[in-house]
């Protein structure tokens, strides 16, 4: 074996033996009902807020046919609600920007932290 499976195998037993030491040493069982439900449910919340802003991403795409220019806007998930950020040329995209990203399905609410940018020290099409 070279030296890189051996570091391998070894980085292995280490960790299954930490983890059993670990289970092992227990605790109170009141501690681990604590923790036990809090890591299923932050897991299961990120792949949705993440889906949730791909899909508000998704619909601001869309609306280019609108005439809103969303490649200067950011989208945040947090259990439903949704902030945009970044900048735009007019409040016209700010409100074409709330408005849209409202009306995807799963949105609670739209915090809009969108700036209309300034001319100055701004370079090409941005």
């Amino acid at each position: 074996m070279n030296n890189r499976t051996m570091l391998r195998y070894a980085a292995a037993v280490y960790f299954a033996v930490a983890s059993v030491s670990s289970w092992a040493q227990g605790g109170s069982q009141a501690s681990a009902a604590q923790i036990a439900p809090a890591t299923p449910a932050a897991a299961a919340s990120a792949p949705t807020d993440r889906a949730l802003a791909a899909n508000v991403r998704g619909a601001l795409r869309a609306a280019r046919k609108q005439g809103l220019k969303s490649t200067f806007i950011r989208v945040h998930a947090h259990n439903g609600a949704i902030t945009l950020s970044g900048v735009v040329a007019s409040e016209n995209q700010i409100a074409l920007a709330t408005s849209v990203a409202q009306s995807v399905s799963g949105v609670q609410s739209v915090t809009s932290k969108i700036e209309v940018r300034s001319n100055a020290g701004i370079k090409g099409s941005q």
